[in-house]
């Protein structure tokens, strides 16, 4: 009876061992072909600001440089969902992201909050590693035109003591 359950024991032992292995190396070819990602999630804000106070408050640090902006893109296009901002291309410090449907931002949400609009992305934009400054493409309408941020324009907005940091 002995033998019997020494038997079974060892045979349960062998195969959850081998269960173990070929799980380890399936694990092992699933991490080997997905691309490396820095964050859990594709959409990333770091700030969030008040354009008509000039007031800004860092509600996330990340811990690495940030070198692509879409994960921005994907942030500001979630919190702003009646604007699609769409990345166009970079070219030594300067972003240019372009807003083909414009008409919400530059006719209907007034100065006050294509104002708003613009800034919030603007700052969350210029946290792009290497990126100075931020061009808007879109057409122009009553509220709001195509226009180029830089970090100098947001010198003497005054940020939240409550801020995130690293």
């Amino acid at each position: 009876m002995i033998r019997y359950i020494t038997a079974i024991v060892f045979f349960a032992l062998v195969i959850s061992c081998n269960n173990e292995s070929s799980s380890d190396k399936n694990k092992g070819n699933e991490t080997a072909t997905q691309p490396q990602q820095w964050f859990e999630t594709d959409t990333l804000l770091v700030w969030d600001c008040t354009a008509e106070d000039r007031s800004r408050k860092k509600i996330f640090a990340p811990k690495d440089s940030v070198t692509v902006p879409q994960a921005f893109i994907n942030g500001i296009n979630k919190t702003y969902a009646e604007v699609k901002l769409t990345f166009d291309h970079m070219s030594n410090d300067t972003l240019f992201v372009s807003i083909p449907k414009a008409e919400w931002l530059t006719d209907r949400a007034g100065s006050t909050g294509a104002e708003q609009y613009l800034t919030f992305a603007a700052l969350n934009l210029l946290e792009t590693k290497g990126i100075n400054h931020v061009d808007f493409l879109f057409a122009s309408g009553a509220h709001a035109r195509a226009t180029t941020w830089t970090d100098l324009d947001f010198n003497d907005w005054k940020t939240d003591t409550t801020s995130a940091h690293q």
